[in-house]
């Protein structure tokens, strides 16, 4: 790498560093030395950076500890940053180990009780790795009304529930190929594109838990969302979606002249879908039941 890199350069490279783990002197020290063509000490990376060399050399011996860059040990103490394929690898461990001690550690906390609340999610990734993590829970069926950006993002994880046995009913509003999903694509699905501003992002799991999002154009921003385990609006939401998804089908299939017992039978077929069977309603009745109407 050059020695003169500019500060664009310098900036982007320290702040992608820093999102990794490392501090940011640390960052600015570790891309500093990167550009030198070789081995450096200290105190000239001190001086090029225009920082203590106090500092520079405590920061030194940190990125040394984090196998970030090795140390001649001869009297000028020559520095070289590791290559940085080697870095990222490393850090990429650490990451996954420290993933894994926070999941045994928080596994061991005891969850609070069931929550009726509807709360607001602030970004995409949010909502993705909400709507994830509700399908890698659901156990029985799970509801998704969605846009093309969205249901892409999620097909390998609404295959993946599938595969376990998941009933998995999508309402989608283009063409799409999911393996063990039951796919209705809506018959106005294009006008519906090109009228929103945006794409949603609508999902219930056992008719339990809700998510429910309008994201941009680009899917990377929000115009809002929300999401609630709240038994009473998933099943309401549960049946919503359902409907919907099955109307699409009948739809679907009176629009290529099948006979209304086509139709009809579809209607059967989903009918053991209905909210009433989900977990979402078990909880809901046995929450309530039995308890003096206000």
């Amino acid at each position: 790498m050059r020695a003169d890199l500019d500060h664009e350069e310098i900036t982007r490279a320290t702040r992608a560093l820093e999102a990794l783990g490392l501090s940011g002197f640390e960052a600015a020290v570790y891309v500093r030395l990167l550009a030198e063509p070789e081995p450096a000490t200290g105190y000239k990376i001190a001086q090029r950076l225009g920082k203590p060399v106090a500092n520079t050399y405590k920061a030194l011996e940190s990125l040394a500890n984090k196998g970030a860059v090795v140390i001649d040990e001869g009297a000028n103490r020559l520095c070289r940053a590791v290559p940085t394929d080697e870095l990222l690898a490393r850090l990429e461990r650490g990451f996954q180990e420290h993933r894994r001690t926070a999941a045994r550690s928080l596994a061991k906390i005891r969850r609070s009780r069931a929550d009726d609340r509807v709360y607001q999610f602030r970004t995409a990734g949010q909502v993705v790795e909400r709507c994830r993590a509700m399908l890698h829970a659901c156990r029985r069926v799970a509801l998704v009304d969605a846009f093309p950006g969205p249901l892409q993002t999620l097909a390998a994880d609404l295959e993946e529930a599938a595969a376990r046995g998941v009933q998995v009913v999508v309402k989608a509003y283009a063409p799409a190929k999911l393996r063990g999903v039951a796919l209705f694509v809506d018959a106005e699905g294009r006008e519906v594109l090109e009228q929103w501003p945006g794409q949603w992002l609508n999902l219930v799991t056992d008719g339990a838990e809700t998510m429910l999002a309008l994201l941009s154009a680009d899917g990377l921003a929000i115009h809002q969302a929300v999401a609630t385990s709240s038994a009473y609006l998933s099943c309401v939401l549960h049946s919503a979606l359902l409907a919907e998804a099955v109307l699409a089908g009948v739809q679907e299939r009176l629009a290529r002249n099948d006979h209304a017992g086509a139709a009809r039978r579809l209607l059967h077929k989903y009918s053991s879908v209905h909210a009433v069977r989900g977990l979402g309603n078990e909880a809901l009745l046995n929450t309530f039941r039995g308890r003096p109407r206000s």
